[in-house]
């Protein structure tokens, strides 16, 4: 049974720095072991201190994360039409175990939707060729290139 995303606590830290490292590996990317206890650390700050700064997980039911998004938001300069914020998605990672389940659909709509609600008018997301479909069928689109792409309130 696949469980609904909810808002991420700052008991779930470490479970964050793991699916964490599941997207830095997928990309290559193998950091030195005491990042981790860093990283854990950044997350268990922000989840319990900072409310401009979200994670939205989808857990097994037995306290394993398998899948998760996080979303984060920057004052912007006054522009007509848009909102007072611009967002940004990032560490979005499933287990490999949870994968192709539609788990990243959900966290990633979790988070936009927290962004737009919280008054995002733009929102920024680096996407992998991999998951780039996933991101356009959700609205976002080129700016410059391949990646990055950014969504924009209509």
């Amino acid at each position: 049974m696949k469980h609904p995303p909810r808002r991420a606590l700052p008991a779930d830290a470490a479970e964050l720095t793991r699916l964490r490292l599941v997207m830095l590996h997928s990309a290559g990317i193998l950091p030195p072991g005491p990042w981790s206890a860093e990283c854990e650390r950044w997350f268990a700050d922000r989840l319990d201190r900072d409310q401009r700064f979200a994670a939205f997980v989808i857990d097994d039911g037995a306290g394993r994360l398998v899948s998760c998004a996080v979303g984060q938001y920057t004052d912007r300069m006054p522009r007509p039409g848009q909102g007072p914020y611009v967002g940004h998605i990032a560490s979005v990672a499933t287990d490999p175990d949870h994968r192709r389940q539609g788990h990243a659909r959900l966290v990633v709509a979790a988070v936009h939707d927290w962004l737009t609600a919280s008054g995002c008018g733009q929102i920024n997301l680096t996407a992998s060729p991999e998951a780039e479909h996933l991101y356009r069928s959700l609205g976002y689109a080129n700016v410059a290139g391949p990646a990055p792409m950014t969504w924009s309130a209509p």
